[in-house]
């Protein structure tokens, strides 16, 4: 009678999931609801100083390099939120004319202000049309703030003799402002967008509010790491 019992065998686990787990999607990537990433940036320097007192050399000499990190919070498919934390070094190349004023009227071979900034900045993205998950096509209107960490005036002079090169560097100047803003716009396919930023705050303190004004705009290309 017990030989005529089926046989019980025990059997090996060749897959194991958890089904209900398996098949909610993720929260995290390019077009879903959480997405973070690094950056970086540069822009040129552009549009008019406010006087004679303040000429610039534009080109790559009046630039600002950024590098940052981007959330973003998806609500729809055309609409999302992004946070900014970035590093910004911004450079004033001053041309040597009779009519500077900035800092001094003092002409040198080369001259330059320089910031190291912090900046956060918030802006609102429009998507355009559906997509997988990939960051696709956006504009973003964006409002920053910075807070110049360090500020740095340099000249460079001709030299003595036996000497090739004299350059100086003051530290801390009391009349670049520490606290400002602005607002700005960025055009963007995927990785790869087009960026203008607008600066509305002064560039000098309350102090020195005699000096011609600096240009304002910064305009150049922004690159995605992800």
């Amino acid at each position: 009678m017990l030989a005529a019992l089926p046989q019980v065998r025990a059997q090996q686990v060749l897959v194991q999931a958890n089904v209900a787990t398996d098949t909610i999607p993720s929260v995290f990537g390019p077009n879903r609801r959480y997405f973070a990433h690094l950056y970086l940036g540069y822009g040129l320097v552009a549009g008019p100083s406010g006087g004679p007192g303040t000429p610039l050399r534009y080109g790559l000499a009046s630039a600002e390099l950024q590098g940052g990190v981007r959330l973003k919070r998806r609500f729809t498919q055309a609409l999302a939120l992004n946070l900014d934390l970035r590093y910004a070094y911004l450079s004033y190349a001053l041309a040597q004319t009779q009519a500077k004023t900035l800092p001094s009227p003092r002409l040198h071979l080369r001259e330059s202000l320089a910031l190291h900034q912090l900046q956060p900045e918030l802006s609102l993205r429009l998507n355009a049309g559906r997509r997988g998950n990939t960051v696709g096509h956006y504009l973003d209107l964006l409002a920053w703030g910075s807070w110049a960490m360090a500020s740095t005036h340099t000249t460079e002079d001709e030299p003595g003799p036996g000497v090739s090169s004299l350059e100086t560097t003051e530290r801390g100047l009391a009349y670049l402002r520490r606290w400002g803003g602005g607002v700005g716009a960025r055009l963007g396919a995927d990785r790869y967008a087009l960026l203008a930023r607008y600066r509305v705050s002064s560039a000098f303190s309350s102090d020195y509010a005699s000096y011609p004004e600096l240009p304002r705009w910064v305009i150049g290309l922004e690159l995605g790491w992800f």
